[in-house]
């Protein structure tokens, strides 16, 4: 009789905890697409609410995707008089913002928010470009009768990175980054 009993305890206390279980610290994810999740308590570390603002607010948030591009240009201008080198570049930085389509997830037991469904891009992105350095292949203006300075041919060289896309929740105009694991990303 003691053996049954245990049994049906330990099999009740397995149920109910397989049960309650949520994933603890589980990061969100966001594909190049647009689509992805983000789960309840990466959104309340994020706006640093409580579980009761959430359920109550969580129509009030806006999902964002950012994508950040920067690519260089180097090349190399030569003094003629003088043999002495420069190496000039040109850095392009641009940040790329959509607003992402996303539903409330709720409990289908209890109704509580339990995160978003991001169900991909709203619209078109909103780039914006800052652009450091000289005109490509343009070489610096002779300050001093040493000469001019020209552009040693075929020393030009390009480079590419990419970051993104990174997730934020918007909430009154302030933006939260919100932790994801990039899967499809760039």
């Amino acid at each position: 009789m003691k053996r049954t009993l245990l049994t049906c305890v330990v099999t009740a206390a397995t149920a109910a905890s397989v049960g309650l279980t949520v994933p603890a610290a589980a990061a969100g994810t966001l594909h190049a697409d647009g689509t992805g999740s983000v789960g309840r308590d990466d959104v309340l570390r994020a706006v640093d609410w409580t579980n009761a603002r959430l359920q109550a607010s969580a129509g009030e948030l806006d999902l964002v995707a950012e994508t950040v591009s920067v690519a260089t240009a180097s090349w190399e201008c030569m003094q003629e008089a003088t043999g002495a080198v420069r190496v000039q570049e040109r850095r392009t930085t641009t940040t790329a913002r959509a607003d992402l389509v996303a539903t409330v997830q709720r409990s289908s037991v209890t109704g509580a928010v339990t995160g978003f469904e991001l169900q991909g891009f709203a619209e078109d992105a909103v780039s914006v470009s800052v652009v450091e350095g000289p005109e490509l292949d343009a070489c610096p203006e002779s300050e001093d009768e040493d000469g001019s300075w020209t552009r040693v041919p075929r020393s030009t060289e390009r480079a590419q990175a990419h970051e993104g896309p990174a997730l934020e929740l918007v909430h009154e105009g302030v933006a939260h980054r919100v932790p994801t694991e990039r899967e499809g990303a760039g």
